[in-house]
């Protein structure tokens, strides 16, 4: 701090930098940085156009890590679907041996082959099974969101409003299933 003449830029970057990364309300950020006035970092916040610039951030953001978790699947699923194909031809090369006590190895190989690869391909396959565990899962995923949620509220990081539009963002991402989530009634 500089006293009456303001603050140097080190510590406006910083606040700056704390409120679009780390999701910090004003008056977190003011006694995180020894400024009296949390309205110091309000005023600074409007002037810049700092919520433009984190929206722009997040966007950038979710856009690398969508594109990123993309590319991992696509990976997964071709290493699976050649690792199925795999077992398909070492089962069929077992039957064609026509040895009988490999042959029932021999055609569980094939089966979980054929499964496998149809199941990589987004075909069914025994779907109500792996549906079944997807919906589970992601019951799971909604319930751990809407947790942090309330902490982030809490501890005032994020504001209701803030947490209803997130919400809603997730559950239309997440197979444009119902997001369950109720903001917390006041602490």
């Amino acid at each position: 701090m500089m006293g009456r003449t303001g603050y140097g830029p080190d510590i406006k970057a910083k606040a700056k930098a704390m409120w679009i990364v780390g999701n910090y309300s004003d008056q977190q950020i003011a006694d995180k940085l020894g400024i009296p006035r949390s309205e110091t970092i309000g005023d600074w916040r409007r002037a810049e156009d700092w919520d433009l610039e984190r929206e722009f951030i997040q966007k950038e953001t979710e856009r690398r890590v969508s594109e990123a978790v993309a590319e991992t699947i696509s990976q997964t699923n071709s290493r699976h679907l050649k690792e199925f194909q795999l077992m398909q031809t070492k089962g069929i090369q077992a039957l064609k041996n026509l040895d009988p006590a490999r042959a029932s190895e021999a055609a569980a190989m094939i089966d979980v082959g054929i499964k496998g690869e149809r199941l990589v391909r987004g075909e069914p396959t025994e779907v109500r099974e792996v549906r079944a565990l997807m919906q589970s899962n992601v019951q799971v995923l909604e319930l751990v969101v809407a947790d942090v949620l309330k902490v982030l509220i809490h501890q005032g990081r994020m504001d209701k409003r803030s947490a209803k539009e997130f919400a809603e963002v997730f559950a239309e991402k997440v197979n444009g299933a119902p997001f369950r989530y109720a903001t917390p009634v006041s602490e």
